[in-house]
């Protein structure tokens, strides 16, 4: 999954997920600037939990499955042009 954050502000949110003992941070060994991210128990456990949301959500919603589905399409359309318009802007 992509979750379109930067490491300014990936960083500290893996280090609180590290101090809640959710996923475990680790350093390569080859090359200190890379560093594994793996899922604790707990952290595994969560996941599972979280996985209910969506689902939880789109029942109190009153819009019909198709609509939803095209609402994901345009905003995953959005994203794209937001991206490629940054790549254009950055070059």
């Amino acid at each position: 999954m992509r979750l379109r954050l930067d490491s300014g502000t990936l960083t500290p949110l893996l280090k609180r997920l590290a101090l809640r003992g959710l996923v475990r941070r680790e350093r390569s060994a080859d090359d200190e600037r890379v560093v594994t991210i793996t899922l604790t128990g707990q952290g595994a456990d969560l996941k599972k939990r979280a996985a209910q949301v969506p689902q939880k959500l789109l029942c109190g919603l009153d819009l019909a499955p198709d609509r939803l589905l095209a609402l994901r399409n345009e905003l995953n359309e959005v994203l794209q042009a937001i991206e490629a318009q940054s790549k254009q802007s950055s070059v």
